[in-house]
């Protein structure tokens, strides 16, 4: 996707109402970040869970432990998805064309560095991404309650990488809904039925998901939750 069709994107949802000129100045952020703002960001029920379990043959309390550990239980802040931009994929998806030009928001290695920990710092790396190249902006940050990279729009069923991170601005339904077919079209359905929680962590966030110890804090989020049941 372009600049100017994400101005059509933007002016048909009405947050646009400028020149179609393919710029990414001041008006295209604002209507941008508007647009991933304005919500309804309605929480997910208990109902939506026990739906979701029943379409992956698991008991509520799996699905809850993924979301307690993946964004902390914050699916919005700010009226926002908390999202974690990713220089590392966002170099590699521009093919390390910016890694010099732009090193905070592209980085050849994994670089822990470059992660900063206030979500409206992390918006301002995404949006800068965007500035650069829309599609591989919106692939390499992750977001919502289960922190999907929107390199994965396609699994999710969406359009296109900016569709997808409409979507997780939404609703934390929207972001559930994203988050059944992931592990579904990424075939971890059933590492968490069997709740092997290092198979899925692999899966799910990368071989390096034992130096953040993923696997045990998967396990613990459930002996909470499935206790508290």
């Amino acid at each position: 996707m372009d600049h100017a069709t994400l101005q059509r994107r933007l002016a048909s949802l009405g947050y646009y109402s400028g020149a179609i000129d393919g710029k990414f100045g001041p008006l295209s952020r604002a209507a941008t970040l508007k647009c991933l703002t304005d919500g309804p960001d309605h929480p997910i029920t208990l109902g939506d869970v026990a739906a979701a379990a029943q379409d992956l043959s698991v008991d509520p309390a799996t699905i809850w432990a993924v979301y307690d550990v993946e964004a902390a239980g914050d699916a919005f802040i700010d009226g926002r998805p908390t999202i974690l931009f990713e220089p590392h994929r966002f170099s590699r998806s521009t093919k390390h064309r910016y890694d010099a030009a732009y090193p905070a928001i592209s980085s050849r290695t994994w670089n822990k560095k470059l992660y900063p920990a206030s979500q409206q710092r992390r918006w301002e790396q995404l949006l800068a991404a965007v500035a650069l190249d829309v599609d591989a902006g919106f692939m390499s940050a992750s977001y919502g309650a289960f922190q999907i990279l929107g390199e994965n729009y396609a699994v999710c069923d969406a359009a296109d990488a900016w569709s997808f991170a409409w979507r997780q601005s939404r609703t934390e339904g929207d972001q559930l809904e994203a988050f059944v077919r992931f592990v579904v079209g990424r075939g971890l359905k059933s590492a968490l039925q069997r709740r092997d929680w290092a198979a899925f962590a692999k899966g799910y966030n990368g071989t390096a998901y034992r130096e953040n110890r993923y696997d045990e804090r998967l396990a613990a989020a459930y002996g909470k939750r499935s206790k508290a049941a």
